[in-house]
C-alpha cells in the first residue's frame, strides 16, 4: 500500500485535511508563493437595493457572464452604471494592463485587460479577482502565461472550494507556488513566443471561421438560387384564407415573405411533408442502470454543428428536462433560440436522453438525403424562418407546431449529395485548421514552460 507523510505546519499552512487534495498535491519545491509578485484584491458585487443603469454612461461593469472570449472583452456590450454607484465601487475599478482571474464557475481563467476604451471606467465583478505587479520587474503578460501553465493550473484545481458552484478564495490564490521571476529580458523574451504562437492560431482560426461563414453562399450557389437581399416593398396583401390558423401580424408575414422568396424559386416542401418529429420519451427510470448519457443544448458546437459534450448524469440527479431518447442519426434542433444554429447529427451506437428544449427528427421521406436535411437545416435559409417563427423575450422559442411550416428545398438526390459533400469538405477543412492552430500553441506552451520552470 502506498502511503504519504504529512506534516501537521502542511495541514496548518492549506487549512485542507481532505486525502484527495494531499494525494496529488503539488510539491513545488523551490517555487515561492504568487503573493511575492503580485497583490491580490477582490472585486465587487452591486450592492443590494441598486442596479445598472438605464441609460448609457462611462462607467462600466464587467461581470463574469461578459467574457465569452478572455482575450478580447466588447465593452460596448457591457453594462453601465451611475457615476455615484461608481464612486462607491472605485475602489473594484479594474484598469489597462492589470490581470483578471475568474474565482467562481470556471475557476482560473486569466487574462490581461486590454483596449479599456478611453474615458471609461470598469468596475469588476466579485465573481473574479485583480492581480496588481508589485513592481515594474514583474511583467504582467508573463504572469497571465504563468498562470495559465498546466502545473499552476492543477494547483487551482486542488485549491478550489467544492461547493455547488466551484470557487477559490483569494487566500489560496496568494499561496500558489511559481517559480522565480527571471529578469525582465527574459520574461519579454518568453511573452513574445507566446504572443506569436498565439497569433499564428488566431490567425487559423480566422481563415476557419470565414469557410464556416461561407458555408451558406455554396448552398445557394449548387441550388441555383440568387443570394440578392433586397428588401421588398411595405405593401403586402394577404387573402383571408391564408391567415386562418396563422398570425396576424404585418411584421409575421414580411419576414416569412422574405426569408422563403428565395426557397420558393425551386422545388420546395414544408419539413412536416418530408420528416416527422419522435415523440419517444424517457420516464427516468428504464433504459439505463445508475447513470445515463445526457445530450443539453449546451453540448452543442453551434459552429461546427456536432455534439461536443454529452454528461454521464446518476439517475437519482436526472433533471426534469430530461425526458427525450434519442437514437442513431436522430437529428437534434434546439427550439430555444434556434437561429443559434444548435442542430446536430447524433452518431453514436448507443441510446442517450436529450433535453426537452430539442426537437427530434427521426424519420425522413426517400426524397431527402438525412445529411442534407441536416445540411440545410442549420443554413440561413431554415434559420431565417425559424427565428422569424418563434416567440418570447431574451429566449425566444419555436414551438413544434412551427417548427414543421418551416420551407425546405428540395432538389435532386444528385443535388442533395453535391451539397453534402461540398459542406461536409468545407467544414473538415475548418475543423483541421482549428486543431492545429491549437496543436501548434499547445506545442509553444509545453516549450515555455520548460523554459519557466529551468
Amino acid at each position: 500500500m502506498n502511503t504519504k507523510t504529512i506534516h501537521i505546519s502542511d495541514i496548518l499552512k492549506s487549512q485542507r485535511i481532505d486525502v484527495a487534495y494531499y494525494k496529488d498535491c503539488f510539491r513545488g519545491d523551490g517555487f515561492v508563493p504568487l503573493s511575492r509578485y503580485v497583490d491580490i484584491k477582490g472585486g465587487k458585487r452591486i450592492p443590494k437595493g441598486k442596479t445598472f443603469s438605464f441609460e448609457n454612461t462611462n462607467y462600466l461593469y464587467l461581470r463574469l457572464s461578459d467574457i465569452a472570449d478572455f482575450n478580447n472583452i466588447d465593452y460596448n456590450a457591457l453594462k453601465t452604471i451611475s457615476k455615484e454607484l461608481f464612486n462607491t465601487l472605485k475602489r473594484y475599478e479594474i484598469c489597462n494592463n492589470q490581470i483578471v482571474f475568474s474565482i467562481a464557475g470556471t475557476i482560473g481563467r486569466v487574462f490581461v485587460v486590454k483596449n479599456i476604451p478611453e474615458g471609461k471606467h470598469v468596475i469588476l465583478t466579485e465573481n473574479c479577482a485583480k492581480l496588481l505587479p508589485k513592481s515594474d520587474d514583474v511583467l504582467p503578460e508573463y504572469i497571465s502565461i504563468l498562470l495559465n501553465s498546466d502545473f499552476v493550473q492543477e494547483q487551482i484545481e486542488q485549491n478550489r472550494i467544492q461547493t455547488t458552484i466551484p470557487k477559490i478564495g483569494l487566500d489560496r490564490i496568494a499561496k500558489l507556488k511559481v517559480p522565480k521571476l527571471p529578469s525582465v529580458n527574459k520574461q519579454l523574451e518568453i511573452v513574445r513566443l507566446y504572443q506569436e504562437a498565439q497569433a499564428s492560431r488566431l490567425q487559423r482560426i480566422q481563415v476557419s471561421k470565414q469557410i464556416l461563414h461561407d458555408i451558406d453562399n455554396s448552398i445557394l450557389e449548387v441550388l441555383g438560387i440568387n443570394n440578392d437581399k433586397s428588401e421588398f416593398n411595405d405593401s403586402q396583401l394577404q387573402k383571408l384564407s391564408t391567415l386562418v390558423g396563422e398570425r396576424l401580424d404585418v411584421a409575421f408575414h414580411k419576414g416569412i415573405e422574405k426569408s422563403t422568396k428565395k426557397i420558393k424559386e425551386i422545388t420546395y416542401k414544408q419539413l412536416c411533408e418530408i420528416a416527422k418529429l419522435s415523440h419517444e420519451g424517457w420516464n427516468q427510470e428504464s433504459l439505463f442502470k445508475d447513470v445515463f448519457p445526457y445530450i443539453e443544448i449546451s453540448g452543442i458546437d453551434t459552429q461546427l454543428g456536432e455534439i461536443n459534450v454529452i454528461d454521464s448524469v446518476p439517475i437519482n440527479k436526472a433533471p426534469s428536462r430530461a425526458k427525450k431518447v434519442v437514437r442513431k442519426n436522430d437529428i437534434l434542433i434546439s427550439t430555444t433560440r434556434p437561429n443559434r444554429g444548435a442542430i446536430s447529427i447524433y452518431n453514436n451506437e448507443t441510446v442517450s436522453v436529450a433535453s426537452t428544449g430539442f426537437s427530434i427528427i427521426r424519420s425522413i421521406s426517400d426524397c431527402v438525403l438525412r445529411d442534407y436535411l441536416y445540411v440545410i437545416l442549420r443554413s440561413s435559409l431554415s434559420l431565417e424562418q425559424m427565428a422569424i417563427r418563434s416567440s418570447g423575450g431574451n429566449y425566444p422559442a419555436i414551438t413544434e407546431p412551427e417548427l414543421r411550416k418551416v420551407l425546405i428545398p428540395i432538389p435532386s438526390l444528385e443535388v442533395q449529395k453535391k451539397i453534402v459533400d461540398t459542406i461536409f469538405e468545407m467544414k473538415t477543412k475548418a475543423k483541421q485548421l482549428h486543431i492545429k492552430g491549437d496543436s501548434l500553441l499547445e506545442e509553444v506552451k509545453q516549450e515555455i514552460e520548460k523554459l519557466i520552470i529551468g
